[in-house]
């Protein structure tokens, strides 16, 4: 991170969102006027650990004085009169957000196709989707827009966009980063994460939305070194049907682990592949029932309105038999990290799909396919670029760890960050 001053940082900021969002429709409200909030962090005293970091925010959830548009179009509710509790953290360490940015409708699709707000493209390939549902952030920090951004994770929407565009996330365990002033979508599973190209970005952005100080974040903590490291790699279901580049960037991670000393274990995960299913009918119930006063409106794309169906389709007898595989699937989990410290399998099974109207539906489940099963078990995972694809697109992976673990797994991120060079390339924007 530059040591430029706030007002600096904020006017490249700007100046890059004005440059390019035209193409890549990340931002649904750019706060023009944060120059002069930057002015005032660089005046101040004390400005924070994170001065002058410019950050976007999901739209879905509240920074005060703009709308929450939830992805949808107008008639919006009037522009809030607080922060989210996220933001709040966030400003009270000196950020300054500098965008709102572009998602799925009501948080509720992996592709960040928007009828209101936009078609977000990849800026590694303006052909391709950025995943979704924070696809805007993803976008934002991957093309230089801002230094960092928040989004809401349920089953893999911060995850799959940090994989297709080549940037780092945590899904922090679930309940470690308030969600006040966020639109729910399923309680259970939902969660606020930052978005940031290194992870040692991450671990003062999470320091900041947890209120640990920036110095106890930075501490030494195991696993900071990969030497006798234990890391789970699946015996089955994430190993199948990759891509042949994610295949080829999941082993060269492996390996690069393999070569600082970790001690890599294959580990076997009874019943993961009955969660996918469990997980989407348990997501899509409670979905429906949270967001029941959008059943019937006119705003939805048929895609949401049929994720929407099928949620308020789910009987209560399929509610009680997905509830067992989940409970079974996270006493599983559990067990393996008395194994292991981390489980490391691919992020997503393929890059980045083209835009194309389609069944938003399947390939959401497609695309969430390695990072939805992790969210009923409550546990952090660690999105880190790995080796990109042959035609340069970006290529992702996901660490595991137990619930609480955050810290270490940030640890271990930043070790595999300092022996490679993997989230270094930015796209070529020109």
């Amino acid at each position: 991170m530059t040591t430029a001053t706030a007002r600096a940082r904020v006017a490249h900021s700007l100046a890059m969102i004005e440059h390019l969002d035209d193409r890549l429709r990340a931002c649904t409200w750019v706060h023009t006027e944060a120059g002069e909030e930057a002015a005032r962090i660089d005046r101040a005293p004390d400005p924070g650990p994170l001065a002058g970091w410019t950050v976007a925010v999901k739209d879905n959830m509240d920074v005060a004085g703009t709308i929450r548009s939830d992805g949808l179009g107008p008639p919006h509710r009037p522009p809030a009169d607080r922060d989210s509790e996220s933001v709040r953290r966030l400003r009270a360490a000196g950020a300054v957000i500098v965008a709102k940015t572009n998602l799925e409708q009501l948080s509720f699709g992996a592709t960040t196709q928007n009828p209101t707000w936009g078609s977000c493209r990849n800026p590694w390939d303006r052909s391709r989707i950025p995943g979704g549902s924070s696809g805007g952030s993803a976008v934002a920090v991957a093309a230089g827009l801002v230094d960092a951004a928040l989004g809401t994770d349920t089953g893999g929407s911060l995850r799959n966009p940090a994989s297709f565009c080549g940037v780092g996330t945590l899904r922090p365990s679930h309940g470690l980063v308030p969600v006040d002033g966020v639109t729910p979508l399923s309680p259970s599973l939902d969660v606020v994460g930052p978005m940031a190209r290194r992870v040692t970005d991450l671990r003062r952005l999470l320091a900041a939305l947890t209120g640990l100080p920036a110095l106890a974040a930075e501490e030494p903590r195991d696993g900071l070194t990969l030497d006798g490291l234990t890391v789970g790699v699946p015996a089955t279901y994430f190993l199948d049907d990759l891509e042949p580049d994610v295949a080829r960037g999941f082993e060269d991670v492996l390996l690069l682990l393999r070569g600082h000393g970790a001690r890599l274990r294959t580990v076997t995960l009874p019943g993961v592949a009955d969660v996918p299913d469990a997980m989407s009918a348990l997501q899509n119930a409670e979905a429906a029932r949270t967001l029941r006063d959008y059943w019937d409106d006119p705003r939805l794309t048929n895609g949401i309105r049929d994720r929407m169906l099928l949620g308020r389709s789910v009987t209560a007898e399929e509610e009680r038999l997905a509830s067992r595989v989940t409970d079974a699937w996270r006493q599983t989990v559990n067990s393996t990290f008395e194994q292991v410290t981390a489980v490391i399998t691919p992020a997503t099974p393929f890059t980045a799909p083209p835009v194309a109207a389609g069944d938003l539906v399947a390939l959401s489940r497609r695309i969430n396919r390695f990072t939805g099963c992790w969210s009923p078990a409550g546990t952090p995972a660690l999105g880190l670029p790995v080796t990109p694809a042959d035609n340069g697109l970006p290529v992702g992976a996901q660490l595991i760890g137990a619930v609480g673990s955050d810290w270490r797994l940030l640890a271990i991120g930043a070790a595999i960050q300092a022996v490679s060079g993997w989230h270094e390339p930015t796209p070529d924007l020109s």
